[in-house]
């Protein structure tokens, strides 16, 4: 039966990642040290052969998309259905900001992170099924080859632990760092992890390591 490799990659750094500010659907830049990880994930892909790079349409995964497809020459294929999860009256306010405004929910984000719907913004339950479906269409698309998704952190926790086959009140147990890479081989309904949160191409830019925000 025909393989598909699937590489999942996370955007790279902006200010409010090092700050730790929830960002959402907030369309937020990248800073100088996401360029300069899109740019050490491109050099790594460089002599891949690509099928198609899907990205969200947010600027800081789009961004990261368009510099890992320059050597291919390819264009991006935005689709909506992978933009982050919509954090509501969260987005744009610090981790701190959170847990003194709203320490309930916090906790609640912490440790049951399934049963959360956040206030003015989205459910998991709809973001898991909103994420996986999409990634149910690319791979139905493309049956082969290499297929990568340039996503964010918690999309990617989604579809991590949607190809791992566990239910989604595990997704918080997924890492994924920026621009790392997580890469699946797909072969009919069996997903094979390969690697999962690869940050060795990184290694080169001497950056402190990321926390998991």
């Amino acid at each position: 039966m025909a393989k598909l490799e699937l590489i999942l990659i996370r955007h790279g750094e902006t200010d409010w990642n090092s700050h730790r500010i929830f960002r959402g659907q907030e369309d937020v830049r990248l800073n100088a040290n996401g360029i300069a990880q899109a740019d050490a994930v491109a050099e790594a892909l460089k002599d891949k052969v690509l099928e198609a790079i899907y990205s969200s349409p947010l600027k800081r995964a789009y961004v990261t998309a368009k510099r890992i497809a320059v050597p291919h020459e390819m264009e991006i294929r935005t689709k909506a259905g992978i933009v982050d999860v919509s954090f509501g009256v969260w987005q744009g306010k610090t981790e701190q900001q959170v847990m003194e405004s709203d320490p309930k929910l916090h906790q609640k984000w912490l440790e049951r992170p399934y049963k959360v719907r956040f206030p003015r913004g989205e459910s998991m339950k709809k973001a898991w099924k909103r994420v996986n479906t999409a990634v149910r269409e690319i791979l139905m698309l493309h049956g082969v080859g290499t297929v990568v998704i340039v996503t964010h952190r918690i999309p990617l926790k989604l579809m991590t632990t949607y190809l791992l086959g566990k239910h989604l009140d595990e997704f918080q147990k997924v890492r994924h760092d920026p621009c790392a890479m997580s890469v699946f081989q797909i072969e009919g309904q069996a997903h094979v992890p390969i690697v999962l949160n690869d940050t060795r191409h990184l290694a080169k830019l001497n950056l402190p390591k990321p926390s998991d925000f």
